[in-house]
This record gives C-alpha cells, sequence and structure tokens, in this order.
C-alpha cells in the first residue's frame, strides 16, 4: 500500500502511526498473556518495584466513575448521529506554533524523559549476565528483545536541543523490563518523533490524537472526528484498490520477514518459511538472532516473495481447511463507520452472568451483551439487555444514581468538560 501513497502526506504518516500501533499492540499482548505463564522466565523480569503502587478507589469513586462515563457515552452516542445525519459541526483548524516540532515536546515532557533516562543505561556487563532463555522464553520475550535490539542501536549522539538528537540507547531498562509506559515512550521518540514528519500541526493533531467516547462527547472535538473520517476514507479508498485476495498475506509475510526470529508462521506459510529459511542459511544470516540483518532479510524477502507465493491467500492464523470464502470475507476492505476511528460498540450496564464454567458465581464483573440494548425508562443514560440485567443492576446502584443521570444526562457544557478531562 505505500506505494501507492506519496510519502510526507496524511494519509502516508496516519498508516505509518498505524504500524507503530500495532507494535504497542503486540507489546502489551505480550505483556497481558506472560500472567498466564508466570512460571515462563518469571526470574528474569524487572517491574521497577520503586514505582508508586496506585491505590484501589474507594466505593464512592467507583460510582462517580461509572456516572461519568455513562453520561459520556450517552451524550457521544447523540453527538454521533448528529455527523451520521450530515449536521454542520464546524471546520477542524489548529493554529501553528513558531516553536519546531520536538523542542516543545522535550521541554513540557522533561519529567517523563527522566523516567526512562534516570539512572542511567543498562551496563554491558549486566547484558551479558543473563542467563541464557530457553524455547519457551524466547517466545514469551520476543517483541521486547526485537524493540530491545532497536533501542539499542539507536546511538546518534549529535549536540543541541531536540528530541531527534537523543540517543535511545542510552534508556534506562532492556528487554526485562515489564512496564509497558516505557515501552511507548521510548518508542514513541524512536519511531514518531525521529522518523515522522507530520508537516503542520493540523496534520499531527489528526494523526497523533486518540479517539474515543471522549471525543464524541466534547462538541469542540467533533470537527476533527469528521476530518479524521474524510481521511480515514481516502485511506480505504487506497487499500480497497490494491487489496488482492491472491495476496493476502504478503504484508504480513513481509513483517515476519524483517522481524520474526521464530520458525512458526501457521499451516498455509510453512513452505514460504522453510524457504525463506534456506535462503538466509545460504546468505549467511541468521534468522533467529533478533535485531540484526534487517535490510538484508528485507533483501533476500523481495528476492524470493515471487517464487514462494503458494499459501500467501491465507493470512497468518488460518487454521488447516479454513473456508477461504470466510477468511477473504473477513478481511476484505468494507465500511464500517466510526467504529474503526476508535469508538466501541456500547455494551449492557447489567453485572456479569454466571455461566456454565462459573459454579454459579458470574465470570465478569459487567454483561457484555452488545444486541438489542434497551435505555433505562427513567435515567436513558445506561443500557440493559433485558429485565434481568436491569434488576441486578439496580439492586447492585444505580438506583442510588438514576435521579442524578437523568438531571445531569441534558447539561452538555457539563459533560463537555467531563471528557476534557484525563
Amino acid at each position: 500500500m505505500r506505494r501507492r501513497i506519496p510519502p510526507d502526506t496524511i494519509q502516508h504518516n496516519s498508516t505509518f502511526r498505524a504500524m507503530i500501533e500495532i507494535l504497542f499492540t503486540a507489546l502489551s499482548v505480550e505483556s497481558d498473556t506472560q500472567h498466564d505463564h508466570e512460571d515462563v522466565g518469571e526470574d528474569l523480569l524487572n517491574y521497577d518495584e520503586t514505582d508508586e503502587i496506585g491505590r484501589k478507589r474507594t466505593e464512592e469513586e467507583m460510582e462517580d466513575l461509572k456516572v461519568k462515563n455513562a453520561l459520556i457515552e450517552h451524550r457521544a452516542e447523540k453527538n454521533l448521529n448528529k455527523i451520521k445525519k450530515g449536521k454542520d459541526v464546524g471546520e477542524f483548524h489548529v493554529e501553528e506554533k513558531e516553536t519546531p516540532h520536538g523542542v516543545e515536546d522535550m521541554l513540557s515532557a522533561a519529567n517523563q524523559l527522566n523516567r526512562i533516562y534516570k539512572g542511567g543505561a543498562v551496563s554491558k556487563r549486566e547484558r551479558d549476565s543473563i542467563r541464557p532463555l530457553n524455547d519457551d522464553e524466547k517466545y514469551a520475550f520476543r517483541w521486547r528483545r526485537l524493540c530491545d535490539a532497536a533501542l539499542h542501536q539507536d546511538t546518534d549522539s549529535s549536540e543541541g536541543l531536540s528530541l531527534q538528537k537523543i540517543p535511545l540507547c542510552n534508556v534506562n531498562f532492556d528487554w526485562r523490563c515489564a512496564k509497558c509506559d516505557k515501552w511507548y515512550m521510548a518508542l514513541n521518540l524512536l519511531l514518531d518523533t525521529k522518523l515522522l514528519n507530520y508537516g503542520t500541526a493540523r496534520d499531527r493533531a489528526l494523526i497523533t490524537g486518540e479517539v474515543s467516547y471522549k471525543s464524541y462527547a466534547d462538541p469542540s472535538q467533533l470537527p476533527r472526528v469528521k476530518s479524521l473520517e474524510r481521511n480515514i476514507n481516502l485511506l480505504m479508498k487506497v487499500y480497497a484498490s490494491s487489496w488482492d485476495p491472491k495476496l493476502l498475506a504478503i504484508d504480513q509475510r513481509r513483517i515476519y520477514a524483517i522481524c520474526s526470529n521464530e520458525l512458526y508462521a501457521g499451516h498455509y506459510h510453512r513452505k514460504w518459511v522453510v524457504g525463506f529459511h534456506e535462503v538466509c542459511v545460504a546468505r549467511g544470516i541468521n534468522f533467529q538472532e533478533p535485531g540484526k540483518n534487517y535490510q538484508a532479510r528485507l533483501d533476500i524477502f523481495r528476492d524470493t516473495k515471487d517464487d514462494l507465493i503458494d499459501g500467501c491467500e491465507y493470512a497468518f492464523g488460518c487454521y488447516e481447511d479454513e473456508d477461504l470464502e470466510r477468511v477473504h470475507r473477513n478481511w476484505r476492505p468494507k465500511e464500517e463507520g466510526p467504529k474503526e476511528l476508535g469508538f466501541e460498540q456500547r455494551t449492557c450496564s447489567g453485572p456479569g452472568k454466571p455461566d456454565r464454567f462459573s459454579n454459579g458465581v458470574p465470570s465478569f464483573r459487567f454483561c457484555w451483551e452488545t444486541e438489542n440494548l434497551q435505555s433505562c425508562s427513567r435515567c436513558k443514560a445506561v443500557l440493559y439487555c433485558g429485565r434481568e440485567c436491569q434488576v441486578a443492576d439496580w439492586k447492585r446502584g444505580h438506583k442510588n444514581v438514576c435521579a442524578r443521570l437523568a438531571k445531569e444526562r441534558k447539561d452538555k457544557e457539563k459533560i463537555s468538560q467531563m471528557a476534557k478531562e484525563d
């Protein structure tokens, strides 16, 4: 797709930014699933226990939070319908600032930078003392090890007040760090601040700011949301015009070829993985060594991709004998509306329900039903999938806030201020 999008355009930069977010997601998943495998490399991880541990919210604070979220979601849905009906929400604009990109960020983020640099870099002696990893540990920490290798290679030491010139090889953590916020901060510096030229403050605001319920609940954000929809429509047209079902997995293979150090890629890609690995060996490239030979591996992929095309019509993760028509139906470009902007579908506000595995105890604190929801007849701010959930939530505490929700849901200015809060 990048061949069809000119560089230094908002569509090109949005695509690159999306790839950064995918990397963040991979790190988050790796961190979350670590709790499911506590016996795998637990002695290696550094949880940075000197950090302050957040306290648990009181019942009153939880009640206020639920009210706030319900009001924001209700107002967001109202404003979404306004956009769907084509009502004028104004034009989006951002004032250009005199300070160059990077300097202001650095001045405003000094404390955050201190968090990833204070104490100095992990020494070579300490890195060398890490015990060898077994296969399970290599798999469990593969993304952190790859990202650590990329940070370690950033050795720019030129002088000047700019985020562009801060060497990330000097961060105070390595792949053993279990603090996701440190990873996000360092990788943002490496992949965003040092590489992306947003062009204008307007483009930067469109690309980097998140879109959520709060964005829709705040009327001042609606012009930005509308502009985002236009840019996404442009990207969708580019993607749709270049989408080839016979090459569904070509980009996944490209990423695998450059980044992965594992010899597994799913049932339909075994032949390709074996062939790619054989060429790597023939050219003296250690496929299983993370953080090296990126360009050489990309060159090998380009040289071999047309010769090893079998199975490319299946996405990674497809099982043997999986229905190809269903796979393509799920991946084919299609209009998704605001959900693609991060606007999640609202769910039932009732408590979780017992299932056949939970011995009569609800599996979750909330019911995740999304179909055929009806609003509370009094407050109109919360939704339920049926009377059972509505009665259960009334007893659980909705009776204490229903009148408040009914009163405050009409206060657009107050909800707008709530949505502006962090």
